[in-house]
């Protein structure tokens, strides 16, 4: 869609729900074109390419709030009525508010035109090219699952403050899950991911190597060892564990009284090696973009400095009930009424090394992936390790398998021993090397 276009549909339907009785109106529209190709078990998949526009509507009629969505054009006005009638059908909440019309710079390098151009067929080439480096390195080695995504998407903001802002965003993401078999050994399976804003970035060999090194490396894993002790997680392993920080870091689950820390601003929540940021303008990242699903400008925010707690992530309806700034963390698509998420969030890194990080190690576990539940109210995590090596003396010995971990999210925040210097992109996050500490670990 010509972006004009959309831009002119979004203040349509502003003007519509005007007419239809409502004192507040944003609109969000948004359309995507999306091809994707995937592999499993060495085989390429049929591939596939889809296009969708849809356009939101949140009314306020005083700080009675409603939503309606279409993803047909010719039923805007009926979208824009149904928004207010069930705003007027709604209890008010005088923390319903739009934000006011803000300056927004744009963000360099998240858009590449040649993605337009990018179709089925280049989607499918770099499918191949899994197969292609796997069996370039060992007939032993299994794509077991990969796929490749390239996306261009238009965004448009618009509300009746006099906010508008739009921007054009491409992102191509690729991961790989590989294992390998030898006889009747099966290693463990690996995990790569990565992403990239423009087209002549692209890369899916790197990531695919180091997933079939790693398999390669856990042929022949053996039942691990028992203990209570220390255990070094990968940055993959540390966003599946750590996932419930970003429900504790939401300003609408402190102020429903669901968050651990919402009282604890300005307290300490984790060890002073942990600093904690949220960068919607990351240069290169997955979730960077010039502002967030209310029109926003996404800026870096510090979310934990020094093991102390700094701020939440808000959106106007938080920020206004706190009675403070948004803080650009409006999450969320034309589809539904804004939440609150972070975008590029990263544990800045530290100043030793992962193998020095192991060298202290007596007995631990290096995790490279995690299988189980982090439950984001208690922060109990427990689960498999999956592809993981057995640390003794300071080295990394042998893979194991069938091998279990528990422990809690919030006290090993504080306890945790080491941050690596080096970080890996996992998703919308940017992540180090964490030395956990007093984790329960059990070999079945």
């Amino acid at each position: 869609m010509n972006p004009a276009i959309l831009v002119g549909d979004c203040q349509r339907a502003l003007e519509l729900a005007k007419k239809h009785g409502a004192s507040q109106v944003e609109v969000f529209g948004q359309t995507s074109r999306a091809v994707t190709s995937s592999v499993e078990k060495n085989d390429l998949q049929i591939s596939k390419s889809q296009q969708e526009t849809r356009i939101g509507i949140r009314a306020l009629v005083g700080n009675q709030l409603g939503f309606a969505s279409t993803n047909d054009l010719t039923k805007i006005e009926q979208a824009a009525a149904d928004a207010v009638t069930l705003a007027k059908a709604s209890p008010g909440d005088p923390s319903n508010i739009l934000p006011s019309a803000v300056d927004c710079p744009p963000v360099d390098g998240v858009y590449d035109p040649a993605a337009d151009r990018f179709g089925t067929e280049e989607a499918v080439t770099q499918a191949i090219r899994f197969l292609e480096v796997a069996e370039a390195l060992d007939p032993r080695l299994i794509i077991g699952n990969g796929e490749f995504s390239a996306e261009v998407r238009e965004r448009v903001v618009l509300n009746s403050h006099g906010l508008e802002a739009s921007e054009r965003g491409s992102l191509f993401t690729y991961f790989v899950l590989a294992t390998a078999r030898d006889g009747e050994r099966v290693s463990n399976f690996d995990f790569q991911f990565d992403a990239s804003r423009d087209v002549a970035s692209i890369d899916v060999e790197p990531i695919t190597r180091r997933a079939c090194e790693h398999a390669l490396g856990s042929l022949g894993a053996e039942k691990g060892e028992s203990f209570n002790g220390p255990i070094l997680l990968s940055p993959s392993a540390v966003q599946q564990i750590f996932a419930p920080l970003a429900f504790q870091l939401s300003a609408r689950n402190a102020l429903r009284g669901m968050s651990r820390w919402k009282d604890a601003i300005g307290q300490s929540v984790g060890a002073e090696a942990v600093t904690m940021v949220d960068d919607g303008r990351l240069p290169g990242g997955v979730a960077t973009a010039a502002f967030d699903r209310e029109g926003i400008p996404h800026r870096r925010l510090t979310l934990i400095e020094g093991g102390v707690l700094r701020t939440f992530l808000h959106n106007a309806y938080t920020a206004n009930a706190y009675g403070t700034a948004s803080t650009g963390h409006a999450s969320g698509s034309a589809g539904g009424l804004p939440g609150i998420g972070p975008t590029n969030l990263m544990i800045l890194p530290g100043e030793v090394s992962k193998d020095d990080l192991i060298s202290e190690i007596g007995q631990g576990l290096l995790v490279s992936r995690f299988s189980g539940n982090s439950d984001p109210v208690s922060g109990d995590f427990s689960g498999v390790a999956k592809a993981a090596h057995l640390i003794k003396d300071g080295k990394v010995v042998r893979p194991v398998t069938g091998t279990l971990i528990a422990g809690n999210v919030f006290e090993v925040l504080k306890t945790l021993s080491g941050v690596s210097i080096e970080t890996e992109r996992a998703f919308n996050a940017v992540l180090p090397y964490l030395r956990l500490e007093g984790i329960s670990v059990t070999a079945e």
